[in-house]
């Protein structure tokens, strides 16, 4: 049921296939820069970079064969305030799992909040892999899925992407949070709750609809 529902929802969530404007330099150093991090700890890039260059070095870097899954935030700002404006980035936390999950730590999590509290027009991306090893990987793999999200992991990006951020939009202006997962070398960006969630909005609404008449 996990599987199809989550699978059901990829249609509106196509894979990333190629990604224009990248430095392509910029992006080789970016991905040689997660394995060298310890677990839980942040880096700061030597300079800014562009969204798009940003998200291809650690798309690069998740592709590869690796025994856990990672879990990376890059910490940006946009150039304005909308998600279709450039954006720069200027460092990542990462962690580390075990080969079937990985959690937000405390310290990622500080750091998450306070990017939101204190930077007008702040960006973040998370970005996270499901190693060759984890059952959700076989069985994407095996049922030809491509990368596949589980609904824990919609759960937590709605948390974030949309509960989290519409708090800190009231206080200090735009937010953007982006999710996404690698799987076999393949990117997708996902941004739809779980179907449970899904229907229960429809319910609500159809709820508040039906009292008003």
């Amino acid at each position: 049921m996990d599987v199809g529902t989550s699978k059901l929802l990829t249609i509106f969530e196509p894979e990333t296939r190629s990604i224009p404007g990248v430095r392509i330099g910029e992006s080789r150093f970016i991905s040689g820069k997660p394995r060298s991090v310890k677990h839980d700890s942040f880096y700061r890039f030597p300079n800014t970079y562009g969204r798009n260059t940003t998200l291809v070095g650690l798309w690069m870097f998740l592709a590869q064969e690796h025994k856990s899954e990672y879990l990376i935030t890059a910490f940006g700002k946009t150039k304005g305030q909308t998600v279709h404006r450039p954006a720069q980035y200027y460092g990542i936390h990462i962690s580390y799992g075990s080969s079937a999950a990985v959690s937000f730590s405390q310290l990622s999590l500080d750091y998450l909040e306070k990017h939101m509290s204190a930077v007008s027009n702040s960006e973040i991306m998370v970005i996270h892999n499901h190693p060759g090893s984890s059952p959700a990987h076989f069985l994407s793999q095996l049922l030809q899925l491509g990368p596949l999200p589980s609904n824990r992991e919609r759960d937590t990006m709605l948390r974030f992407k949309y509960e989290s951020a519409v708090r800190q939009l009231a206080v200090v202006g735009f937010k953007s949070i982006r999710f996404y997962l690698v799987e076999e070398g393949r990117l997708r960006e996902f941004c739809i709750p779980p179907v449970n969630r899904v229907i229960s909005y429809i319910r609500s609404i159809l709820t508040h609809l039906e009292a008003e008449k």
